[in-house]
């Protein structure tokens, strides 16, 4: 009992210096330095409680803007005409250029979501935050904008089953909101940041199509590969080919020009030895 609790804490103390050690050649799939956030939190009027979300929203502005904007808007959105202001809060904003802003105080509660599908009560205000990504909509976020909310998501520590479109969770909503960055983080999940496409906008939707193009044209000689196998196993099926597998290793070496002599077995039996030692 005594040899397992050393052996336990032996355990415990390898683990703290495996997660603490540098490994050479280990893929960085985050650089926290390329993360530069600008704080306007103290812009905004919402008051949220600390809170330790679980989720992770994906919304677009419906508008273009500065992150200074969307904040005033929503410290007052009157609803169906109402003169009323109801203050909203996001945790996130991300800017045309790709730019990331804190829009709340570090670790607090917003209010950025409502009206949820059946079966996505779950996700609220109380167990997620959110980011909204400035753009007319769906269509009109870059890819620069998704690489950046890719980046803050893995930094926060969110696995990939815990991150929502806000159009698939509330049905107030365009279905479609939050589905390109969604499709970005899924995608490019595993990438290393250094190999993120996210630079030139125009560049990578054209680097997109030649993945895809060649995607399919290797679907294509694949399909030709089957039937070139295809065809090479109808050829074995008439019997006039010999190979190691169908007749038998000494059997290749006789066909082959006499490398090993049949009068001789044991020399057979030597030569076959040696040449297994030499491929050892």
């Amino acid at each position: 009992m005594k040899n397992d609790f050393i052996l336990l804490e032996h355990l415990k103390v390898l683990q703290q210096k495996l997660s603490s050690t540098e490994v050479p050649n280990r893929p960085k799939y985050l650089n926290e330095s390329s993360l530069q956030i600008t704080d306007i939190s103290g812009e905004s009027k919402f008051k949220g409680k600390q809170f330790s979300p679980k989720y992770f929203l994906i919304h677009h502005t419906a508008g273009k803007g500065t992150p200074s904007q969307v904040v005033k808007i929503l410290n007052c959105r009157h609803y169906k005409g109402s003169s009323k202001c109801t203050t909203l809060g996001i945790q996130w904003i991300i800017d045309r250029d790709g730019k990331l802003y804190q829009a709340l105080p570090k670790g607090s509660k917003g209010a950025h979501v409502a009206h949820q599908k059946s079966g996505m009560g779950h996700i609220n205000n109380s167990s997620a935050e959110g980011v909204e990504i400035i753009g007319l909509n769906d269509d009109d976020i870059t890819i620069k904008q998704c690489k950046t909310a890719l980046l803050l998501i893995k930094s926060l520590g969110y696995s990939l089953s815990n991150v929502f479109g806000h159009g698939e969770v509330s049905t107030n909503k365009q279905a479609t909101e939050g589905k390109k960055c969604k499709t970005y983080a899924t995608k490019y999940w595993d990438t290393p940041e250094d190999e993120l496409p996210g630079g030139n906008d125009k560049e990578d939707e054209e680097d997109e199509d030649k993945k895809d193009n060649v995607t399919t044209t290797t679907t294509d000689t694949s399909k030709s590969s089957t039937n070139d196998d295809d065809k090479d196993d109808n050829d074995d099926d008439d019997g006039d080919k010999t190979t190691p597998e169908k007749n038998g290793f000494l059997d290749f070496f006789k066909n082959f020009g006499g490398i090993l002599k049949k009068e001789e077995v044991s020399k057979i039996q030597e030569d076959v030895q040696r040449i297994k030692n030499l491929l050892k």
